[in-house]
């Protein structure tokens, strides 16, 4: 009934989840520990990364290109032309498309450290309603840019709805959140939506290097960053000021350093991963680790509350068990896992594989009637092969 699609280059989404649970780790001890000063700086520290990550990457990447002088890669011969991509766009839209990504990169950056809607006085809310940058880029993806959505992407689209629905409705039964609280956290997830559909518009039709354009992002929000504390009524040096302690603020200048270095890393393999997958799949490695992260969030503020053990527990088992439902078909949903009932598997990554080449080895003809026509229809039966598998590398 379930089986695992192994999908190409699985290196890419696999770190990039890998930075962003490290990240997590040290983002809730900066805010259980210097929460005003952290809500101040990360923003900062996460734009700058950017630019400083996208800059040396870029230059590492040239280093290497020109420092290797094979020619092949796997026993593929290598193919140099001078000859530039041509670009859909003309450079004035291209550039406007990067603002319009660094203000939605922004805005939710904001929302989601400034504003400090991931604290534990709001029980990782966030973390719960994060899987509504998946439905949204969904959407995105399929009246912008076009990206196919099969049988099994619009079955595991409504069942993530329904899950993020019921936990909605409980905060609000429970009144624990109000209407306002909730639609800005959905806000922020659709202002990452935004950001990754503009990215893999200009990364596929436009041919935009992504670490250039992290980079050009980086150094548009850090600039913006800047000008917004220097106008902002409280400024760092009095969130400083907060700080109890003077001699946990070398503690704190270990963690921000750590915290910059796994940004780093993290936006790398976040540009990589939407250019290689889709933001479908980027969103995934956002959100398939929030089931841990609230089951964190249940232990260490069960005291905290005023509620009686069995109605904490029960109202937390509900949220975790619709997290691993969400995960769990986030995965389907980018073919990662693959269902056979109901026809779900006939679209899916793993399936149109074994069909191609399948049908690749139906074209081959017996080696005593080979000739330059057979040889022709052996290359169209590639071809046809190659198309076959290159229009799923965007779901």
């Amino acid at each position: 009934m379930i089986k695992i699609g192994i999908r190409h280059n699985l290196f890419y989404p696999v770190m990039l989840i890998a930075f962003i649970g490290l990240r997590k780790i040290v983002e809730i001890i900066i805010h259980n520990n210097f929460d005003d000063i952290g809500k101040c700086l990360l923003p900062f520290l996460i734009f700058l990364s950017k630019f400083l990550a996208g800059m040396l990457a870029q230059k590492f990447s040239q280093f290497i290109i020109k420092a290797d002088n094979r020619k092949t890669i796997a026993g593929f011969e290598l193919i140099h032309s001078r000859i530039e991509v041509p670009k859909v766009d003309k450079i004035r839209k291209i550039l406007l498309l990067i603002f319009f990504a660094s203000y939605f990169d922004i805005i939710g950056t904001m929302i989601r450290k400034y504003f400090n809607i991931t604290s534990s006085n709001n029980n990782f809310i966030e973390e719960r309603l994060k899987s509504f940058q998946i439905f949204t880029s969904a959407l995105l993806c399929y009246f912008t840019i076009r990206i196919k959505m099969y049988k099994h992407n619009i079955f595991c689209l409504i069942i993530i709805f329904i899950c993020l629905l019921i936990i909605i409705i409980i905060e609000l039964c429970l009144k624990r959140l109000d209407i306002k609280f909730i639609s800005i956290i959905i806000f922020s997830a659709s202002a990452r939506a935004f950001l990754d559909t503009i990215e893999k518009y200009l990364f596929e039709f436009d041919n935009i290097n992504p670490l250039k354009m992290m980079m050009f992002e980086g150094f548009i929000n850090t600039v913006l960053t800047i000008c917004l504390f220097f106008f902002s009524h409280s400024s760092i040096k009095e969130e400083l000021g907060k700080t109890t302690k003077s001699e946990d603020l070398p503690h704190l200048f270990i963690l921000l350093i750590i915290y910059f270095i796994f940004s780093s890393f993290k936006n790398v393999y976040r540009v990589t991963t939407i250019k290689i997958y889709s933001p479908m799949t980027r969103a995934l490695a956002e959100t398939i680790l929030d089931p841990i992260i609230v089951i964190y969030a249940s232990i260490f503020n069960f005291k905290e509350t005023n509620w009686s053990y069995w109605s904490y527990w029960f109202y937390y088992g509900i949220n975790i068990f619709l997290l691993i439902i969400i995960a769990f078909f986030s995965c389907v949903y980018n073919d990662f896992f693959v269902l056979y009932f109901c026809g779900l598997e006939h679209d899916t990554y793993l399936e149109v594989s074994k069909r191609s080449f399948s049908m690749d080895e139906n074209f081959l003809l017996p080696e005593e009637n080979s000739s330059s026509s057979s040889d022709e229809e052996e290359d169209g039966a590639e071809l046809k092969t190659i198309n076959n598998i290159n229009r799923y590398s965007l779901n």
